[in-house]
């Protein structure tokens, strides 16, 4: 498939490849279910070192040696990132006798396969995505198709310089759902200086902006993010009593909530 990039195209040609791109035969929603459990989780943001897929690593590994108690009856992880942070920490987990991941991956140039691989997915199927850190038709087609989002960002003001322009890809996601839809995200202060005790610029930011919800969880910056991803662990896997380990598993319990894996309501 012939590779987009949305800043080369005008928006109506933009706007017509991804509607054929997002014609999905799921109900991406589940609207009309009361009781709603959100299979697919992605972690998305447009720009880069973000923390993004470090973070994606660690939840893969709660969630995917865990899904059976959520009720699930398989688990997988897409790796979208072109650096595949993700899969090559899954090889070192193997060569250090750990159970690896079930990872797929799909490039920019397989846009439509992976709408195929979305569409075919069942409800007992619990995903994780890890997006690239950049602007894609794929990465976009990731948001729109998730049932919960997590974009990481930390506490520096520039940060707000990122989120502005993820904003504006929010708003043409959701003039592309219509009827007043609105695609939303959950914005996660990540990698946070552990002496750091205000975030009000970028909470503001976040709070007066309809395409964002703050998470509750702030994740710190923790060396055993680094030294747990060399062994192919997690950092629960590293050290089970450390800090690190604690906002994880703390993350870990708002997803459940949150995006109802465990009381069935989103």
């Amino acid at each position: 498939m012939k590779k987009y990039w949305y800043n080369h195209f005008e928006k109506s040609k933009m706007l017509y490849f991804f509607r054929k791109l997002y014609e999905f035969p799921r109900e991406t929603l589940k609207k009309g279910h009361i009781f709603m459990r959100s299979n697919i989780i992605t972690l998305a943001h447009q720009k880069g070192g973000t923390g993004k897929s470090t973070l994606a690593w660690n939840v893969a590994i709660e969630l995917g040696l865990n899904y059976k108690k959520y009720g699930f009856k398989d688990f997988v992880f897409v790796d979208l990132d072109n650096q595949e942070s993700v899969t090559m920490t899954n090889r070192l987990r193997m060569q250090y006798g750990q159970q690896p991941l079930y990872i797929t991956r799909f490039t920019d140039r397989e846009g439509e396969q992976f709408r195929d691989f979305i569409n075919e997915i069942d409800d007992e199927t619990l995903v994780v995505i890890d997006s690239g850190g950049y602007d894609a038709d794929l990465n976009r087609l990731a948001i729109i198709a998730s049932d919960y989002v997590i974009t990481p960002v930390s506490s520096d003001y520039m940060e707000i310089f990122g989120l502005q322009k993820f904003k504006n890809i929010l708003a043409e996601l959701s003039a592309l759902k219509g009827e007043g839809e609105t695609v939303k995200v959950n914005v996660l202060l990540n990698k946070i200086d552990p002496k750091a005790k205000s975030f009000d610029d970028i909470e503001e930011f976040i709070r007066e902006t309809k395409y964002f919800n703050l998470m509750e969880t702030v994740i710190r910056f923790r060396s055993d993010f680094k030294h747990s991803i060399g062994y192919g662990f997690s950092v629960a896997e590293l050290d089970k009593n450390s800090k690190a380990t604690a906002e994880v598993k703390m993350l870990i319990k708002e997803i459940e909530t949150k995006a109802g894996l465990i009381n069935g309501k989103a």
